[in-house]
């Protein structure tokens, strides 16, 4: 009986599928290392856009605080809020450009904490009149007043916590009866005190 495969074609068989087989390893091989090379530029990218971004809401802030002094109102400089509303939307700019998640979520807090800076330079009187704003560019102050703002799209993440597994979890109220007492007398966290 002869052999349903002959020699000769046994070793020419096993080269092709090990060559076939090698083809789609280097082929594999190469498409990770694009992708990974795409993340490294991606990575790269988003480090200099987020530099930028944090150093366009600093000089935002020294702008339009320039020329102000300890416990005063901003100054009504035109030129300042000019430049400090195109700062602020320079940063937009930068932040909408991000791509990878880590740097968002960071971004997200850096903008958070310069917007609460903002508030506390321009967004606490509300008693400023409308003289104030003579000489100003209109858009440049609704520019500013937006970003120290809260957002409604804004979640707040103290609305988030677990806060019986945040009192079982630490000693919150241990020597501080006044801070006890308080909590007592709040409706909405009372329980938390009980015990």
């Amino acid at each position: 009986m002869e052999s349903l495969v002959r020699e000769e074609y046994i070793v020419p068989a096993v080269s092709a599928l090990i060559s076939i087989i090698s083809a789609i390893i280097a082929l594999v091989g190469l498409f990770f290392t694009y992708r990974k090379n795409q993340f490294d530029k991606r990575l790269t990218l988003d480090k200099e856009l987020f530099e930028a971004a944090v150093r366009k809401l600093e000089s935002a802030f020294e702008m339009l605080t320039r020329g102000m002094g300890k416990n005063a109102l901003v100054v009504s400089e035109r030129l300042n809020w000019i430049m400090c509303a195109r700062e602020i939307e320079k940063f937009k700019v930068f932040k909408s450009k991000l791509g990878t998640e880590h740097y968002q979520l960071v971004l997200g807090s850096i903008e958070e904490y310069w917007s609460h800076k903002f508030y506390d330079a321009v967004g606490k009187n509300n008693l400023i009149q409308e003289g104030y704003y003579k000489g100003l560019h209109t858009g440049s102050v609704l520019v500013i007043y937006a970003f120290a703002s809260w957002k409604s799209d804004q979640k707040c993440p103290i609305d988030t916590v677990n806060y019986e597994q945040l009192i079982e979890s630490s000693s919150v109220f241990q020597g501080r009866h006044g801070l006890k007492a308080y909590v007592q007398n709040d409706r909405h966290y009372s329980h938390l005190a009980q015990s």
